[in-house]
C-alpha cells in the first residue's frame, strides 16, 4: 500500500510593513507606527527598540499602547534597525527608514507573527525519516514530490511515476518511503527484480518501517519465494517486537507453508499485541483445526463471527465452517 502525506506549514517570526511612509527630509521627527498580529489585530505592550544607523549612535525605547500604536518624539530621521518584542508572541528585527508623517495620517502597520512552529521530525517507522547520516531534506517539497509521483501512478502513468520517484531519490536517497513506493510502482509494471530491490532498500534504511517488511514479504510470497518472505518478516519482528501486524503476517505465511506450530505461536502473539484485528481469530481457528483441536477452533470461530463487521473477509466461510463443526 502506497502512502501519501500531507505536511502543514506555519508562519515564521516576521514583520511586514503594510504601508510605507512618504519620505520627507525633516529632523527631528516623531517615530510613529502600529504593531498588529497576523489577522490585523493591534498588539498592546510590544517593546519597541529604535536603533539609529545614521551619523551618531542613538537608541530609543518605547512600547505600543492598547491600540498597538507606538510613538517616540524628537528622534533623528533616517535609517533604523527596529526590534519588536512581546512575551508570548515573539521577537523580530528589521531595517526601516523613519521619516516625519502627518499625525492625523494612519500610522504604518507592521506585523509581529509567532515564531515558526518546529514540526517534530518524522518518527522511525514512518518511512519519512532519512536514514542516519543522510543529508536533511526539505519536508514540504518532499511531500509534494511524493504526492505528485503517486498521482502519476494512480493515473496509470507508471513510467512517469518511476521517473518522478527516481528524481526524488537523486536529491533525497535516504528516504525509505520513496524507495518503497518506487518498488510498488515497479511491481505494477511487472518488473519484480527492481521492485524487490527497491523494497529491500526501504527496509535497510529504516528497520522500524513495518510497511516495508510487509510489502516486501507479500511480493516475495506472490513470487513463490515463501521461505524468503518468512525470513523478511522474521527480520521485521526482530526489529519491531511490539508489531502485531508483523506477527500476523508471519502467522499467515507459516500457515500457508503448513507450519501449524509456528503459525499458532505467531497468531497468539498477534492477538496479544493487536487484539482489535478480528481476522486473527479466524486464523487461530483454522490452525486449531489443522492441529485437530475442534474445541479451540469452535471457540475462535464464535469469537470471530461475533466481532467481525459485515464484509470482513472470510466471515461467510467462518459461519459455514462453524455450522458444520457444531453439527458434528
Amino acid at each position: 500500500m502506497k502512502r501519501s502525506i500531507v505536511i502543514a506549514v506555519v508562519l515564521a517570526v516576521g514583520l511586514v510593513p503594510l504601508l510605507a511612509p512618504g519620505a520627507r527630509a525633516q529632523s527631528p521627527v516623531t517615530a510613529l507606527g502600529r504593531v498588529v498580529d497576523g489577522q490585523g489585530n493591534p498588539l498592546a505592550d510590544v517593546q519597541v527598540l529604535l536603533d539609529y544607523k545614521g551619523h551618531v549612535v542613538q537608541k530609543y525605547r518605547t512600547k505600543t499602547d492598547k491600540n498597538g500604536v507606538f510613538t517616540h518624539v524628537n528622534v533623528y530621521s533616517g535609517p533604523y534597525r527596529i526590534t519588536l518584542k512581546k512575551e508570548g508572541v515573539g521577537e523580530t528585527s528589521f531595517d526601516y527608514n523613519i521619516q516625519e508623517i502627518d499625525r492625523l495620517q494612519k500610522p504604518p502597520d507592521f506585523k509581529l507573527l509567532p515564531p515558526r512552529a518546529q514540526a517534530a521530525p518524522p518518527p522511525p517507522g514512518s518511512g519519512l525519516a532519512p536514514a542516519t547520516g543522510a543529508a536533511p531534506v526539505d519536508a514540504t517539497k518532499l511531500a509534494a514530490d511524493i504526492n505528485a509521483a503517486m498521482a502519476l501512478s494512480r493515473e496509470g502513468r507508471l513510467d512517469e511515476a518511476v521517473a518522478a520517484y527516481e528524481a526524488v531519490l537523486a536529491s533525497a536517497p535516504g528516504v525509505p518511503l520513496v524507495h518503497y513506493n518506487l518498488g510498488a510502482t515497479y511491481k505494477r509494471k511487472g518488473d519484480l527484480p527492481k521492485a524487490e530491490a527497491a523494497m529491500r532498500r526501504a527496509c535497510e534504511l529504516d528497520p522500524a518501517f513495518v510497511d516495508g517488511y510487509v510489502g516486501l514479504a507479500t511480493l516475495l510470497a506472490e513470487s513463490g519465494k515463501q521461505d524468503q518472505a518468512i525470513e523478511i518478516v522474521r527480520q521485521g519482528t526482530a526489529a519491531n517486537e511490539r508489531s502485531g501486524r508483523l506477527q500476523y503476517a508471519l502467522g499467515v505465511l507459516a500457515e500457508g507453508k503448513g507450519d501449524a506450530a509456528t503459525a499458532m505461536q505467531a497468531f497468539l502473539k498477534a492477538e496479544e499485541l493487536e487484539p482489535q484485528n478480528v481476522e486473527t481469530q479466524y486464523h487461530l481457528a483454522t490452525v486449531a483445526l489443522n492441529m485437530n483441536d475442534k474445541a479451540e477452533a469452535v471457540a475462535r470461530l464464535e469469537r470471530f463471527v461475533a466481532a467481525a463487521p459485515a464484509g470482513t473477509p472470510n466471515l461467510e466461510v467462518a459461519k459455514s465452517l462453524l455450522a458444520a463443526l457444531e453439527k458434528k
